[in-house]
């Protein structure tokens, strides 16, 4: 089924739960057509992601404002009006997708001609709201010589856009590229106090400790034939985006899932040769587990919670084994209002869509959308459904490339966590004419850090679970 609005993800997410549940009552296999329910769950959760995502709306004001790039003189911004972060109005957006467009595909193609976008783009400012079209005509005339050759803002714009479990945490924009924070260790001893303990009380103080988080590089790139013609690159421009987008995008949520700094990964174990995890089968496999693998950037949830000890054999799948998990997350983690269960696909059709007390989308209306892809509630949590959540483990709950049949899920105090941006995303392009390609590369860097101390368990991993 196609999925268009909030009413076609209710009723293909209404279909799964029916259909589980006709399978359970009628003891048969609930992993039947699995692949293709999967499918399904990820094309539910992609549209509640679009549809919690800010919409561009027309509103007259705001293309009013496009008034402040129209200098006293008559003179027109246009690189102002065209970097400009702010989404003012249809006509905007529309224009800075144009500029985008144009100068990447510049950037790709050998001659560095792109006539029919420069044409359209001359189009569009025909249509401008009025300030803007009088001062077009009054200082510019007609051609390509207007247009600023920026540094792709959409593009940037659009990589730089967190998949659903990154949406999970708040974001600290860094000044340098490593973050010290001074944490309190409240560990002052109170006395009752009578006359026979008073001189007993010992005078004591709290205790300070440090946590820091380092931004780490991510890198996509792609490569395009510099003899390709403008209209094959025009037409490929979606492709590029999305695929650079992706790229980090994922790269960012499996570390922050499957992340692990020392050497000898938890799932990749390269003491001896790396090991060929791949959840979802997403990457090439070539190369992966060497030391560029990106799931070596820090830490992961799954990776903290085993730091922490609060992990646990989670196979049966109850209702009171599943808050069982929750209950390994120590104080107040257990029941933060910030808490969220990430799980596999395979967690959410075989496990959860039958439980009774699951709150799916149908249920909670309006709350579904509050986290980003979010397709249910449990005892409160939005659950997050990520494909990344590994469903090839062993029943030590890690990527043994022996055992491969086995899932889990997490359960995190999203509070207690923050993405550590450190400067703008950079992209680069670059004519290799040795080879005759051009070269794109994308990077970010960022990095998952904590408010809380080493061995805190304010994440929780439940693993041993049953994928069929």
């Amino acid at each position: 089924m196609d999925i268009q609005n909030k009413a076609d993800a209710l009723q293909v997410l209404s279909e799964i739960t029916s259909e589980q549940k006709r399978l359970k009552e009628a003891n048969r296999d609930l992993s039947e057509n699995l692949e293709a329910k999967a499918a399904d769950l990820k094309a539910v959760q992609q549209k509640l992601a679009e549809m919690s995502a800010p919409k561009v709306v027309t509103v007259s004001e705001k293309e009013a404002t496009l008034r402040k790039f129209v200098g006293a003189d008559g003179s027109l911004d246009v690189a102002g009006m065209a970097s400009d972060e702010t989404d003012r109005g249809e006509w905007h957006s529309e224009f800075k997708r144009l500029i985008d467009d144009r100068n990447l595909a510049k950037l790709m193609t050998k001659s560095g001609n792109v006539p029919k976008l420069d044409a359209k783009l001359n189009m569009h400012m025909a249509s401008a709201p009025v300030d803007v079209r009088r001062a077009f005509s009054d200082s510019s005339g007609i051609g390509a010589e207007w247009i600023p050759d920026l540094v792709l803002p959409e593009l940037a714009k659009k990589l730089y856009v967190g998949g659903a479990v990154e949406s999970l945490f708040s974001t600290i924009n860094l000044q340098t590229k490593e973050l010290r924070l001074p944490v309190l260790n409240t560990q002052v001893r109170p006395y009752y106090k009578n006359g026979a303990t008073w001189g007993t009380i010992t005078a004591q103080d709290d205790v300070t400790s440090q946590i820091s988080v380092t931004a780490r590089s991510f890198g996509s790139r792609i490569s395009v034939d510099e003899d390709a013609s403008a209209d094959a690159v025009t037409a490929g421009l979606d492709f590029v985006r999305n695929s650079l987008s992706d790229a980090l995008s994922h790269a960012v949520e499996g570390c922050i899932l499957n992340g692990d700094e020392t050497p000898a990964h938890l799932d990749l174990n390269t003491t001896g040769s790396p090991r060929a995890f791949n959840p979802a089968s997403r990457w090439n496999a070539t190369g992966i587990g060497a030391a560029d693998d990106h799931r070596r950037a820090f830490d992961g949830l799954r990776s903290r919670a085993n730091d922490a000890s609060s992990t646990r054999d989670a196979n049966a799948m109850t209702y009171a084994d599943i808050m069982a998990t929750r209950g390994q997350l120590s104080g107040a983690h257990g029941v933060s209002d910030k808490l969220a269960m990430i799980v596999s696909p395979e967690v959410m059709v075989m496990h959860l869509l039958d439980l009774e007390q699951v709150a799916t989308i149908d249920k909670i209306g309006d709350k579904a959308t509050v986290v980003n892809g979010s397709l249910a509630m449990l005892a409160g949590a939005p659950i997050v459904v990520s494909s990344l959540m590994p469903s090839n483990l062993a029943a030590t709950g890690f990527f043994d490339a022996s055992t491969t049949n086995l899932t889990g899920y997490l359960f995190v105090d999203t509070a207690r966590y923050f993405m550590a941006n450190y400067k703008p995303l950079t992209i680069d392009i670059q004519r290799e004419i040795t080879q005759g390609i051009i070269e794109i590369v994308g990077t970010r860097r960022t990095s998952l850090g904590s408010y809380d101390a080493s061995g805190v368990a304010n994440v929780a991993y439940g693993y041993n679970v049953a994928t069929s």
